[in-house]
């Protein structure tokens, strides 16, 4: 039985799948098992699959129909049977010795739970968006901070490894489109008693590829906001630290979507951008003035300030 065992996710990515599964295969650590979830690809992605299959006794191909990312990434646990899990997304791809120093590093700290950071990846230029701290085994609480700091990793579900039995309870959420990954490693950290961190930064997220980043506003982009308030009222009574990064979390949020919002072309969005303003207008000065450059950056208190002048000087019709 191999030890680690790949779901990749593939949906109409051929353009990339080929570098993803090529970084897999030019591995250091040899002892894995690469499932690839085919949701119903339209494109080449699927033949390509197959091509794959065939270079290599431990890649196997699932093709299904359609039904999303979750759907697909469900079956992939479903059928996992090595002794740990990861991730890759289907445009992205993993350094040489990626597994290697995962699996051993794990395997050091004894820990459920590993995470390593993501380096983004923007036409072609390399973005380091975490600050690299010291190799470190992080309690309960302490896993929710970092969770809600997003300083040194966040919740993507790919970037770690983690021991297969920990999904025997939690899969993603079939119904959620945009945050899955988010509510399910946020369930994981509420179920192990601890996380290990190390600052390896070795798994490459292409943001060029991602559509989630460039695509219209869409109310399924309200679901994360509200997961996110959730996670501020689980945590506001942890510490005062906690408090205050789960509330710059969901008014960030906030402000993402404002922006959007009002960029769509969309109808009917009035009452959105209406909620959202009455949600920020009381929070305007701990905005502006916040020592969180994390959440609130200069560029995003910019766009936040001109979505209220906006609103103020009635260029936006509520």
């Amino acid at each position: 039985m191999e030890i680690v065992t790949i779901i990749v996710p593939v949906y109409n990515v051929d353009k990339y799948l080929k570098r993803c599964i090529d970084s897999i295969l030019c591995q250091t650590f040899c002892d894995w098992k690469l499932l690839l979830i085919d949701d119903g690809s339209t494109d080449k992605s699927a033949s390509i699959c197959d091509e794959y299959v065939k270079l290599d006794t431990r890649i196997k191909v699932v093709h299904k129909k359609n039904e999303g990312v979750s759907t697909a990434r469900n079956l992939g646990i479903k059928l996992a049977k090595g002794k740990y899990i990861t991730f890759i997304d289907s445009d992205d791809w993993i350094e040489k010795d990626f597994l290697e120093i995962i699996v051993s590093e794990k395997e050091k700290m004894n820990v459920p739970i590993l995470v390593t950071g993501f380096v983004v990846e923007y036409n072609n230029k390399k973005k380091y968006i975490f600050k690299k701290d010291k190799r470190k085994i992080l309690k309960k609480n302490e896993a929710k901070l970092e969770f809600l700091k997003a300083r040194i990793f966040n919740w993507t579900i790919y970037d770690k490894l983690y021991d297969r039995n920990i999904f025997d309870k939690y899969k993603f959420n079939t119904k959620i489109r945009i945050g899955e990954d988010m509510l399910l490693f946020w369930q994981l950290i509420n179920e192990v008693e601890c996380i290990g961190y190390i600052p390896l930064y070795k798994y490459h997220y292409d943001a060029s590829a991602s559509k989630t980043m460039t695509s219209d506003f869409s109310r399924k982009w309200m679901k994360p906001l509200f997961l996110k308030i959730d996670i501020y009222n689980e945590v506001k009574n942890i510490s005062k630290e906690h408090r205050l990064k789960g509330k710059n979390l969901y008014l960030s949020d906030m402000i993402t979507i404002l922006f959007k919002v009002i960029k769509s072309k969309k109808k009917n969005k009035n009452f959105i951008i209406k909620i959202l303003i009455n949600k920020l207008l009381p929070n305007f000065w701990y905005i502006i003035f916040s020592n969180d450059f994390n959440y609130f950056s200069i560029k995003r208190r910019m766009i936040f300030m001109v979505c209220i002048l906006l609103y103020k000087i009635k260029y936006i019709f509520i």
